[in-house]
């Protein structure tokens, strides 16, 4: 059944309905191009479009439009080129790397722009395959029919994404209830066994998906149902939010209440609602309605068995986990209460709805996408991680070139060239996983190609197998690139087999080509290489920086700035997840340049702690509205000052405050205890990280 529910969720989700609107834009150009003149016009026509194809990332209608077509004229201008400059080796060796440098760079707009940059690289490669012009007009005249490809398929991205754009953010909203439900699944399984590392991992796949909703859902908000999603992105917050409180105390309760029942129920309560808000995710991919889950865990019964124990086992060392008990258990039941919510929202899509809700700032809850040119200046630096990386890859495609001239290659030189553009990445260790899956998927893809071939297929189950592959290999592409290494083998030879060429030969070329090609990817990721450890002073600043925003918003006398404490929120979530995928590549990268790596391990873990115990405060005082305010802040004023010196990147290390008394079963006084505990353990990290790095 998992089987069955993780294949549906990929068919259903965003990714593969971008695959398919893709690889079905580029095989109708084809099929047109050869009803219209055969392979001739149906080649460019279709590499023009499955070109832009890749550079086709959902997103709002103006930026999509502007990354298309820049794509469109880019891979023109690099086609032109590379075109003319075949038959011509020493022109190729002067305007393929050049071309490679400038792909390269294009890196430099950010996330979304790595798609753009691999179209110039894929369509630079690909070109080398062609045979030279034979006249000038008949390379005007295929120039002419590729731009035509990326101009249609630009046209029909547009229209398919306005026609889909509902499902498109509803599909977000899925994704990011997937992930929340991922974290809960881990968060009952750590009430039997502390489990940090994997925690902070989906913490931070939670936060990417979290962006990814904000983008798609609070952008051009044009009818009642479309308000409804904006209700459910922000009840996801408080989700999220009381979710991160559920994080803490698990250890103290843990040793309190093993063997009790109590651990088990909170992990089946867990469990349930994880299911309850994947249920919800599938809904919102089929389109169907669901009903709001009843109590899907009986809290009340665990209270009472809570005072039935306590009433046998009141001692002095039990009190501070009695009142985290009852702090969990509040935090439990306000998590139910939003999950309720949501699917009450979803349940009322179709009704009269609620108005959309006024956000005051919505261009600082979603990400800022700039294709300025002077943005370029900016990284004519030899410091620049991406001017390093466009001169990796114009070094590895000369070598490539090189290399294969001496091979004496007469045809499909330029898979070398592919490999090394799909596998080197601005980041040592992502080219070291694109290089381990590119192997692995063309291996696996090459076998599976070898028998299919073998059985002599008839065309039409040869293109069923092409568009199959060729939606495949979009769909993974950042889901897990090793599914989409092998999609692509299997899509270049039944196309090679196709085209009538030997395919069964080409198997084994691949195999070697890729090796070739991963071998110089690999020997280039070592020059000029921009390790981790060089970026960890700004993220060490950003992050003391966000801890204190988030602190100051969380302990602030007066609680009404709503605005400020999400925007504060919003801050700490994306710089731990910037942290934790410096980690991630860290510990791909060589042993010698890991030794940043325990201490940044831990200050991740202690970041996200530290955010939890802020997030469970914030839920505790809301629970204290009958205490007089005087009392609360007599307590908090002096927390909160300390909190912010030590947490402030400009002054030094404060001392320690006095140490609380042993046990308490104050919830306030306790949920501060663990804020100074923690904000000082996070400082004296980032000061241990700074002296390891060098001056």
């Amino acid at each position: 059944m998992d089987a069955i529910d993780s294949i549906s969720r990929v068919v259903l989700g965003r990714h593969f309905a971008s695959a398919v609107v893709a690889a079905s834009g580029a095989l109708a150009l084809a099929l047109l191009g050869a009803a219209l003149g055969g392979v001739a016009v149906a080649l460019p026509l279709g590499s023009g479009a499955l070109t832009v194809g890749f550079a086709d990332i959902p997103g709002p209608p103006a930026l999509q439009l502007v990354e298309l077509g820049f794509t469109a004229a880019a891979t023109t201008v690099d086609y032109a080129l590379v075109w003319a400059c075949n038959g011509q080796p020493p022109l190729q060796l002067l305007v393929v790397p050049l071309l490679g440098f400038a792909g390269g760079m294009v890196a430099l707009w950010g996330k979304r722009a790595l798609a753009v940059s691999f179209s110039i690289l894929f369509i630079t490669v690909i070109a080398l395959g062609l045979p030279p012009a034979p006249s000038p007009q008949a390379w005007i005249h295929g120039v002419a029919l590729f731009a035509a490809g990326g101009a249609a398929y630009t046209a029909w991205a547009m229209l398919l994404g306005a026609a889909l754009r509902a499902r498109t953010r509803r599909l977000a909203l899925a994704d990011l209830f997937d992930a929340l439900a991922a974290y809960r699944v881990w968060q009952a399984e750590s009430w039997a066994a502390e489990q940090p590392h994997r925690g902070a991992a989906l913490l931070e796949a939670a936060n990417d998906a979290l962006q990814v909703a904000r983008d798609s859902v609070l952008r051009d908000t044009r009818n009642p149902h479309e308000a409804v999603d904006i209700h459910m992105l922000l009840q996801a917050l408080d989700l999220f939010e009381a979710m991160l409180a559920a994080q803490t105390d698990m250890a103290l309760l843990r040793d309190a209440f093993d063997g009790t029942g109590i651990i088990d129920q909170l992990c089946v309560g867990s469990r349930r609602s994880a299911r309850s808000l994947r249920h919800l995710a599938g809904a919102l991919r089929r389109g169907t309605a669901t009903p709001p889950p009843t109590d899907p865990a009986p809290w009340r019964a665990l209270a009472t068995q809570a005072a039935r124990l306590r009433r046998t086992h009141d001692t002095p060392r039990l009190r501070p986990a009695y009142a985290a008990l009852r702090a969990q258990l509040q935090t439990q039941r306000a998590i139910d209460f939003a999950v309720r919510r949501l699917h009450t929202l979803h349940g009322g899509r179709d009704q009269a709805g609620e108005a959309p809700p006024a956000i005051a700032d919505v261009a600082a809850f979603t990400s800022a996408w700039s294709y300025a040119p002077r943005q370029l200046l900016a990284h004519l630096d030899p410091a620049s991680p991406i001017l390093r990386h466009a001169l990796r890859m114009a070094l590895g495609f000369a070598a490539a070139l090189l290399l294969a001239r001496l091979l004496g290659r007469q045809s499909h030189d330029y898979w070398i060239l592919l490999t090394i553009a799909v596998i080197l990445r601005p980041n040592y260790g992502v080219t070291r996983q694109r290089l381990q899956d590119r192997l692995i998927g063309t291996l696996l893809g090459c076998g599976a190609s070898a028998l299919l071939l073998q059985l002599s297929p008839s065309t039409s189950v040869q293109l069923a197998v092409l568009v199959l592959a060729m939606a495949m290999a979009r769909t993974f592409v950042t889901i897990n690139y090793r599914f989409t290494a092998f999609a692509a083998s299997v899509m270049a030879l039944v196309l090679a087999r196709l085209l009538h060429e030997g395919a069964h030969a080409l198997i084994a070329q691949r195999l070697l080509d890729t090796a070739i090609g991963g071998a110089l990817a690999w020997g280039c990721s070592y020059v000029l290489p921009r390790w981790e450890a060089h970026d960890l002073p700004r993220l060490l600043s950003a992050l003391l920086q966000a801890q204190y925003a988030y602190a100051a918003a969380t302990l602030a006398a007066h609680t009404g700035a709503e605005l400020g404490f999400r925007m504060a929120r919003k801050q700490l979530f994306d710089t731990l997840a910037g942290i934790g995928g410096s980690h991630a590549r860290m510990l791909e990268e060589p042993s010698q340049q890991r030794s940043a790596q325990p201490a940044l391990a831990e200050l991740m873990q202690q970041g996200y702690l530290l955010g939890a115990h802020l997030a469970s405060l914030r839920v505790a005082r809301a629970l204290l509205r009958r205490v007089p305010e005087a009392r609360v802040e007599s307590m908090m004023g002096p927390v909160r000052d300390w909190t912010l010196r030590c947490l402030d990147a400009e002054q030094p290390m404060p001392a320690l405050p006095p140490a609380p008394p042993p046990a308490t079963d104050d919830p306030l006084q306790r949920r501060l205890d663990q804020v100074t505990a923690t904000a000082a353990r996070s400082r004296r990290l980032v000061d241990e990280l700074r002296a390891l790095l060098p001056a």
